[in-house]
């Protein structure tokens, strides 16, 4: 039958409706829309949490929507504001972008758990009976992880060093990297090898200290006043031991009185209770950053509701240029072929580091410059530069949005159609997870970046499939699992035992 939560979420998708009719029929329809939008954004977070440990990812996408696109017109219309003040068109332009996304999200979800129930086979259960081969990638990963996080550290150390003579924006604009180049080259295998050994399946023993490294890989960031970093490591730590959760939950559905019925949950009360306790001292610090990278003083006091809800409106400026963005299409550079949807990967083959070694191509650089902002295929560059004009050249940026992105290049069809294939994916991504390693090193990999792109670009989380870095760190952990395997795995286990990495 249909739950009280379905109830709920159908009566919100009713309200919606109601605010779009209201919104047509007013004088200035700006709230009607956004009344719309909230409803919308309630109703999928209503599906999500109707099975958390399936759609985790599309419960955290939904977070990172809100705090990038929606919490400064919906903070600001709480606070009498005239948040719609960007121009009629532009803003019209970003609550339809907005009710688009929702939508087809929640249809692309609603597909992706029809075919969910149609898989008869437990999450994990591939992964769970895998033999030598995954119990070796995963020891070597593990080790790999170790060696190269020494040279992560090392980076993010010379960022904090830099820091104490510079300001944020001269670090923006400014800082580049003194240390030998092989350094942030190991650095890079750090992500890659994590998300091998995490494939694995690991016990929660083994997992807890690569997964605590890992996010506080991100601190130096943090004190340099970069806090998308260390959100994106705390978010992929969550969702990693929820869908572990997921597989758990799953191999007991299954079981008949088995092994698995004993495995301990992931998320037990320790992990619950430090999470209610960690949550909003968390919040409150990546508020407070707002003004300590700045060197001011802080509006709200230490009112921690002040300081989370300023968090919230100020982190919401991607509305903003949502809607200044649309306006700034026409003006964007035009140098024959640009597409931004896919432009991390056009740059990268064209102007990429083989690009540039074998045909003399032109590195566009990594930090605010006229290159950056007047050639390739970066929209936020791009759209910065229009924008901001010198302030782009002193480090300031606009980010981007997958919305504008996907805009510029198909119009609202392409964000019908994107939204649609993200919804699908974020509901069958944990799911598919449990086939087998590799599939579940990529979801994970996704998993770094994915929920960023609400203020950044629409496809860069995949970007790591094409750099020789990520390729690298596969035949490094794959080779060294194979030749181990070949070496001390024993023929009697291809029998049907089972070695377990756990």
């Amino acid at each position: 039958g249909v739950t009280m939560a379905a109830l709920i979420r159908y009566g919100l998708i009713f309200l919606a409706f109601g605010g779009g009719f209201q919104a047509l029929a007013a004088e200035l329809p700006y709230s009607g829309m956004l009344f719309a939008v909230v409803c919308l954004w309630l109703a999928n977070m209503m599906y999500a949490l109707e099975k958390l440990r399936e759609r985790i990812l599309f419960f955290w996408f939904h977070v990172t929507l809100f705090t990038f696109l929606m919490g400064r017109p919906v903070i600001g219309a709480l606070q009498g504001e005239l948040w719609w003040d960007y121009g009629h068109e532009n803003v019209m332009f970003a609550l339809t972008a907005l009710l688009l996304t929702l939508g087809f999200l929640q249809l692309g979800a609603l597909f992706g758990s029809q075919w969910s129930l149609r898989q008869k086979e437990a999450a994990g259960w591939g992964l769970e009976e895998q033999k030598g081969f995954c119990y070796y990638f995963g020891w070597v990963s593990q080790i790999v992880f170790y060696i190269s996080l020494v040279f992560t550290f090392m980076l993010g150390m010379e960022k904090v060093v830099y820091i104490q003579d510079h300001t944020y924006y001269e670090y923006f604009s400014d800082f580049k990297s003194q240390l030998p180049y092989v350094v942030y080259e190991l650095s890079t295998l750090t992500k890659y090898s994590l998300c091998f050994f995490l494939a694995c399946l690991p016990k929660k023993s083994r997992a807890f200290p690569v997964l605590a490294l890992y996010v506080l890989s991100a601190v130096p960031e943090l004190i340099v006043g970069e806090r998308n970093p260390i959100v994106l490591n705390v978010i992929f730590a969550l969702s990693y031991y929820v869908i572990r959760d997921f597989f758990r939950a799953e191999r007991a559905q299954h079981a008949e009185g088995g092994q698995a019925e004993q495995e301990k949950p992931w998320l037990g009360v320790l992990e619950k209770s430090a999470l209610i306790l960690a949550v909003p001292l968390g919040l409150v610090l990546l508020g407070a950053m707002n003004y300590l990278r700045e060197g001011q003083g802080m509006e709200g006091g230490l009112n921690p509701i002040a300081v989370i809800a300023d968090l919230f409106y100020k982190q919401g400026v991607s509305f903003r240029w949502l809607a200044l963005g649309y306006g700034a299409i026409p003006f964007l550079p035009h140098n024959g072929f640009t597409n931004y949807t896919f432009g991390s990967f056009i740059d990268y083959f064209c102007n990429g580091s083989i690009a540039q070694k074998f045909f003399g191509a032109v590195s566009l650089g990594s930090s605010n410059s006229l290159l950056k902002a007047q050639y390739g295929n970066n929209f936020s560059h791009h759209l910065s530069y229009i924008l901001l004009g010198d302030e782009y050249m002193a480090g300031h940026g606009c980010g981007s949005s997958y919305l504008l992105e996907v805009f510029a290049d198909y119009g609202y069809l392409g964000i019908v159609v994107f939204s649609l294939i993200l919804g699908l994916f974020l509901v069958c991504a944990p799911r598919l997870a449990g086939k087998n390693a590799v599939l579940f090193s990529i979801i994970l990999l996704c998993m770094t970046n994915l929920f960023l792109i609400p203020r950044a670009e629409a496809t860069g989380f995949l970007q790591f499939v094409l750099t020789m870095q990520f390729w690298a760190a596969f035949v490094i952990c794959c080779g060294g699992a194979l030749i181990l395997s070949h070496r001390f795995y024993k023929r009697k286990y291809t029998a049907g035992q089972a070695v377990s990495i756990r």
